[in-house]
């Protein structure tokens, strides 16, 4: 098997556009209490989600789905990544990889959207590659080149790739420094969720959703709005019990808070409460809240007394961002009679708030890209938007730095 790539896009001269809006992100830097909003045009413009592609999505750990949906040898999703075709597969020694989806002969894609297999075949000339990527058949190939050097050189990329409470993370540069070390708050918090050990249901894609993928996270993320846009629905978890976390720029992986309950068992739905019975080993206090937390750059989850509801955001453009939807819950509670309705209520019930903010967020971008669109101070509620820029911004200028390392050592 070849060993992980350093994948990343190639780096891109700044276009003045860039340069010029790198120039503007002081503001938004510190506490909620003096930081700005990020210019608009960084939610906007193409140019600027170029630069993040590179500045964020090559460099960081992105989540690409969960364990719990690919429980035995041979299941696997396929999915792409600001472009790049995944393969995650769980394979014969029970470990789960992320590998290059496109075949090693003429590029064609391997695998369909999910499923279970015992090797995977190119439809276009039969080329086939075992559930660790090795090549195991090039049909007619033997005129050109011997099988045992194809066997040795046209392996399926793998990938680097760490799991977090169950959530697949990949890294394309292949140098990004652990992820986990950077989560342990939230490991913490979250603990006796129990994550990795947690059943999925297979993740619902909602393609074209037409706004900018850090939106998704800011509104996922603050409570302000949920006492307006929200409002009757969202009053078990009223916004004034929101509990912040202080940012802590060595633990930086995921910006998070808890919301208390105004009962035990709240659940996001018309009824306001847990439809399977909680997850064994929660206390009650813990029962009586959620977490909302955002394991930046694009991993959203919600986890509740019952289940963990989590949004994978796959940034299409500056304006489109497809979401792939799913949810945890312990194995025992998959295999009540019930589960089936029990699942289907607590997705529509969740689907209920995110009709509401997929509104808020369409109306939001069409707004930002307006020539007198806002750069805003933040309300107090809105504590976690600072934090995201704070992450956001020492990417941005840390990628902008080593491209200017690159030119000075070039000249």
């Amino acid at each position: 098997m070849t060993q992980f790539l350093r994948a990343g896009l190639p780096d891109i001269a700044l276009e003045p556009e860039v340069l010029a809006l790198l120039d503007r992100l002081e503001a938004s830097q510190g506490d909620v209490s003096q930081a700005m909003s990020l210019p608009p045009e960084c939610y906007t413009s193409p140019a600027w989600f170029e630069f993040e592609k590179r500045a964020v999505y090559d460099r960081e750990w992105v989540a690409v789905g969960h364990v719990g949906a690919i429980p035995d040898v041979g299941d696997y999703f396929t999915l792409e990544v600001v472009g790049e075709p995944l393969l995650v597969v769980r394979g014969k020694d029970h470990e789960v990889r992320v590998l290059s989806s496109v075949c090693r002969h003429r590029g064609h894609l391997l695998g369909e959207a999910s499923g279970n297999a015992r090797n995977f075949t190119c439809p276009f000339h039969g080329w086939s590659y075992d559930l660790e990527g090795t090549l195991t058949g090039a049909p007619e190939m033997e005129g050109t080149l011997p099988f045992a050097e194809l066997r040795h050189t046209a392996c399926l990329p793998a990938f680097r790739s760490e799991i977090w409470n169950g959530f697949v993370f990949v890294n394309f540069d292949g140098e990004a420094e652990a992820l986990a070390p950077r989560l342990k708050g939230l490991s913490a918090l979250l603990e006796n969720h129990r994550m990795d050990d947690l059943a999925s249901i297979r993740p619902v894609e909602w393609a074209s959703n037409k706004w900018n993928w850090k939106f998704m996270q800011e509104n996922a993320l603050e409570p302000y709005h949920t006492h307006y846009l929200h409002t009757g629905i969202h009053d078990f978890a009223p916004s004034s019990n929101t509990r912040f976390t202080e940012w802590d720029e060595s633990d930086d992986g995921a910006i998070y808070r808890e919301v208390q309950f105004t009962h035990v068992d709240g659940g996001f739905n018309i009824a306001g409460k847990a439809l399977f019975p909680p997850l064994p080993a929660l206390t009650e206090a813990e029962r009586s809240r959620v977490v909302f937390a955002g394991v930046m750059p694009n991993l959203f989850l919600g986890a509740q007394a019952d289940v963990v509801f989590y949004y994978v955001i796959l940034p299409q453009a500056a304006g489109d961002i497809t979401l792939r939807v799913g949810v945890l819950t312990s194995w025992d509670n998959l295999s009540l009679p019930t589960a089936d309705l029990l699942m289907k209520g607590t997705i529509d019930g969740v689907a209920v708030f995110n009709e509401q903010d997929t509104v808020a967020n369409i109306r939001t971008h069409k707004g930002l890209s307006s020539r007198v669109a806002p750069r805003t101070r933040w309300s107090p509620n809105e504590k976690t938007l600072a934090q995201i820029n704070n992450w956001l911004v020492k990417r941005y200028k840390r990628y902008a730095a080593s491209l200017d390392a690159c030119a000075e050592a070039a000249e």
